[in-house]
């Protein structure tokens, strides 16, 4: 047989085994059992025939039943042989009427096997009596089990969440958010509300973490060397205005980079030490000067002191005229949906296990209820019915165009290779067949004198 490089048929297997299985059927050693008992059938012929005329036993009764069996399967087995050669191919090349049947009927066999896997074994009611009996919420538990699968299952969940979050660049997304942002600036509290929220956040643990992390952050900045460097140029800068307005000795010495290095060097380690300390006790007097001062502010507010309510008034004024809400928005949202696309994109990451997490858990919670998992099963079964309904023509077509992609000798190679074993058995049989008709042929010759 030659190889089979088509694809396979059977509707089992991935896509690489109908290949791996065609080459294995091809890659098969065929059966020539057939050609045995018709080598056997005429070897025993010529023997007894040669035994009956040049032998001692010319007379002999055995030996005339035997070349009549003999004889009989030989003609058995060759009608055989001739039958099912004509099944695949002329019988020695001639193109005798009526043979190589299956490659003159290869239309007519195509549009049987198609028809009796459209409207016989994969109609709409065998599917319907198979789905009846599936379970497919026990199907989608048991695969979610793999995590490979659940993987899997996240990957467009992830992708679609990542779509969505570059929605955040688009300019509808500034706009709407710019207007929520500005609406909330026009709705601050009054000032007795406002000074009321801060009593209460001051008490609160809010207020200590957020003067820690400011204090952390005002040491980091006096220790970057920026820091220093602008520190030493505003000496330099108030050492020539002093000597402009007519001084000598404090504008030589600070004109000095020794004395300005000195001084920077100073100013910037005590205020980052200072400013860490303060980071890390609730006590240090630069965090109860922060809270005094605010105090002070909730109760001027709660006295309605006119000063501090205009100056109230002209931050209100200055967030919502000045600030520019639309520059800050655009960044913010430029930053979050590169965040959310990073994060997204990789599947290690806390964000995609989430969504991974979340989407499996809820599945299984879905179907863990009765009532929903029979209802999914439900609507399974009636949209697969529906699909198969309105597509079932594509299973035939299937067929026909994987049928079709092989040529004529491919085809007959295709089926002679699952079909060889048991015609091998028929030429078997043939000759069997023919040797005890011919043997009780013999013996009615003998019998009838």
């Amino acid at each position: 047989m030659s190889e089979i490089a088509a694809p396979s048929l059977s509707p089992q297997g991935g896509p690489g085994e109908p290949r791996a299985a065609a080459t294995a059927i091809a890659g098969r050693r065929p059966s020539r059992i057939g050609a045995v008992s018709l080598g056997v059938a005429a070897a025993g012929a010529v023997a007894t025939h040669l035994a009956l005329h040049v032998g001692p036993w010319p007379d002999a009764i055995w030996l005339r039943l035997l070349a009549g069996a003999f004889e009989a399967g030989v003609v058995g087995g060759l009608a055989d042989w001739f039958a099912v050669t004509a099944l695949f191919r002329h019988p020695l090349g001639i193109p005798i009427p009526h043979t190589a049947i299956l490659p003159r009927r290869r239309a007519r066999i195509v549009d049987g096997i198609v028809t009796m896997v459209e409207t016989d074994w994969l109609s709409p009611a065998v599917i319907e009596k198979r789905l009846a009996r599936v379970a497919p919420s026990d199907l989608v538990l048991e695969w979610l089990g793999d995590r490979q699968h659940a993987t899997r299952l996240a990957a467009p969940a992830r992708d679609l969440l990542a779509a969505l979050a570059g929605l955040l660049r688009a300019p509808e997304a500034t706009t709407v958010l710019e207007r929520l942002l500005r609406e909330r600036l026009a709705d601050l509290p009054s000032d007795r509300a406002l000074a009321d929220a801060l009593a209460g956040a001051l008490d609160g643990p809010a207020v200590r973490h957020i003067l820690a992390s400011l204090a952390r952050s005002l040491a980091n900045f006096a220790d970057r060397p920026s820091t220093a460097e602008t520190l030493q140029w505003w000496i330099q800068r108030s050492a020539e205005r002093l000597r402009a307005e007519g001084q000598r000795v404090v504008p030589f010495l600070l004109r000095r980079h020794a004395v300005q290095r000195r001084l920077v060097d100073a100013a910037c380690a005590y205020a980052s030490s200072e400013l860490r300390s303060a980071a890390s006790d609730p006590n240090h007097p630069l965090r109860r000067t922060a809270r005094e001062g605010l105090l002070r502010l909730v109760a001027r507010l709660r006295e309605g002191d006119p000063a501090t309510q205009e100056q109230m008034a002209r931050v209100r004024r200055a967030l919502g005229e000045s600030l520019d809400v639309a520059a800050i928005v655009e960044d913010a949202l430029a930053w979050t949906a590169e965040r959310l696309a990073r994060e997204l994109a990789d599947p290690a990451s806390p964000l995609s296990g989430l969504v991974e997490r979340e989407l499996v858990d809820g599945i299984r919670s879905a179907l863990a209820d009765p009532r929903r998992r029979a209802s999914f099963d439900e609507w399974v079964r009636t949209t697969a019915l529906g699909l198969v309904a309105r597509h079932h023509d594509q299973i035939g077509l299937t067929v026909r165009e994987n049928l079709e992609a092989l040529d004529t000798a491919s085809l007959v190679d295709r089926i002679e290779a699952r079909v060889g074993d048991d015609l091998q058995y028929v030429r078997l049989n043939g000759a069997l067949v023919g040797g005890l008709i011919g043997l009780g042929i013999a013996a009615l010759r003998l019998l009838l004198g």
